[in-house]
């Protein structure tokens, strides 16, 4: 590599010019690139927040770079720190300290992931190892991080409290957050708890002062779209007030700990979102992760508030997912996540009048009812491998409307063709196209067996057998066999 090319890009980086950087050594051919410089290419992809552009970049050389590579190994944490993966950036921290554990960065990466997660004691011991490494570099990230969170002024926090209290009820009282010491702390962002009431059977957990910051989206065009939030978790009502603040005491602390984490990092939450924990939540649950959600649970309720200054806040709700779904989530998309947890809630309810479903305060009716017991939905993951991997599913279907539809695993896991296809009426509200598929063998014990089907969009069915899209259009109530020559016959 060329010495005045190396020098360039080492006062380009010195600058803090990174976008410059990225175009430089893209600029390159592929056999001038080192690993050094794939490193110093994710680096600045991480400074410019791509972080999935980093992560590519550094598995680019994954084969090619030394064990004990310490600045791989530390560019691998920050790009999974940044998209919230903390297990993976929690692995590579500390195969960071295994190499050189006197070096503060991979402490402190540690020390924001434990704050993050709302892990206090483990927060407090990685910050002090990396305060008395260095306290500067210590004090630059740490330094009056909770001062410096903004505020609502007095207007719009009258505005945001009238609002929690006409949409999610009246005598609302600060949740007393813990620290190690048994204490409760004063914290900018509060969280208040909602008893159950005559309209809405369970209790409400809800944040205020998150919004207060005015987190920045750009989108591919170039355009900023403002994004200010508050967050919510509903629990059941036929728990106790001590039990809530008791066994439910991580989950007040993770959304304040989400507060921090918008503005410290000057990021944003939205629907579909998830931020991935290292460790699973205090309290011994079994939850690493969660899921934001939308609020739709009856026609009279708003889920947004109009500011003074005209700008919205929305509400929205978290979803705890177990590590397995997080994967999925991952893997597949927050879309198969949802459909997932749908699927679950579908089979705890189900009834001969689907209409039932809807009067459970359930993730059916839009409100997810936190349950630290509930079974994970995807347990079975290295057990049930789908025939067609995600990245083989084509569209090839031109559909309008909801398009979730039920396949048992003789079509999608065993590959047998549709042997029997037949349309329901769709729950009301719901992504459900009331289709519902078969291989046509499956025996009473087979379809008593919640695992061996799930919920799929039509276009992924009918990527397993394209004879199923003319039919697709008929009305509910419609039910069809496939013959002994093959072909598709009213039933």
């Amino acid at each position: 590599m060329d010495a005045d090319f190396l020098m360039e890009l080492d006062e380009i980086l010195q600058n803090g010019e990174f976008e410059t950087a990225i175009e430089k050594i893209r600029e390159l051919d592929e056999d001038e690139m080192t690993v050094d410089l794939y490193i110093t290419l994710a680096h600045s992809l991480s400074q410019c927040s791509r972080f999935r552009e980093a992560l590519d970049a550094l598995r680019y050389v994954s084969d090619e770079t030394e064990e004990d590579d310490f600045a791989y190994h530390l560019e691998l944490a920050g790009a999974y720190y940044g998209l919230h993966h903390y297990r993976s950036a929690l692995r590579e921290a500390r195969e960071c300290l295994r190499i050189d554990e006197n070096l503060v960065d991979p402490w402190i990466l540690i020390a924001l992931i434990y704050q993050e997660t709302g892990q206090d004691e483990l927060f407090e011991n990685a910050s002090a190892t990396a305060k008395e490494l260095d306290e500067e570099a210590w004090n630059n990230v740490f330094g009056d991080r909770l001062d410096e969170l903004e505020a609502y002024n007095n207007e719009d926090l009258h505005i945001i409290t009238r609002h929690i209290e006409r949409y999610f009820g009246q005598n609302g009282e600060l949740f007393p957050i813990f620290n190690e010491n048994g204490e409760v702390f004063p914290h900018p962002i509060s969280v208040i708890l909602i008893p159950p009431d005559a309209q809405k059977d369970f209790y409400k957990l809800v944040t205020i002062g998150i919004g207060a910051y005015r987190g920045i989206e750009t989108d591919d065009l170039g355009n900023e779209h403002i994004h200010r939030v508050e967050l919510c978790a509903f629990l059941s009502g036929e728990l106790t007030k001590s039990q809530v603040i008791g066994e439910y005491q991580w989950t007040a602390r993770i959304m304040r700990q989400f507060g921090e984490m918008i503005e410290t990092e000057g990021t944003f939450l939205g629907y579909g979102h998830t931020v991935s924990y290292g460790e699973v939540f205090d309290g011994g649950v079994g939850f690493n992760g969660v899921i934001f959600d939308n609020i739709e649970y009856d026609d009279d309720f708003s889920d947004v508030c109009t500011l003074s200054d005209k700008e919205q806040v929305r509400f929205l709700q978290i979803m705890p997912l177990y590590e397995e779904e997080m994967l999925y989530k991952i893997e597949n998309g927050h879309s198969a996540i949802f459909n997932k947890l749908r699927s679950m809630y579908y089979h705890d309810y189900f009834k001969d009048d689907f209409d039932s479903i809807l009067r459970e305060p359930s993730f059916l009716t839009g409100v997810d009812i936190i349950d630290i017991n509930r079974k994970n939905t995807c347990e079975d993951a290295k057990s049930k491998k789908c025939l067609l991997p995600r990245t083989g599913i084509e569209k090839i279907l031109d559909w309008d409307g909801p398009d979730g539809c039920f396949a048992t695993d003789r079509i999608t896991v065993d590959g047998c063709m549709v042997g029997y296809m037949y349309r329901e009426e769709p729950v009301k509200d719901q992504p459900d196209s009331g289709w519902r598929f078969l291989g046509g063998d499956e025996d009473e014990n087979y379809m008593n067996d919640l695992t061996k089907m799930d919920i799929y969009s039509l276009n992924t069915i009918a990527n397993y057998d394209v004879d199923i899209i003319e039919y697709l259009e008929s009305p509910f109530g419609s039910a069809f066999y496939r013959d002994k020559n093959g072909n598709f016959i009213p039933a």
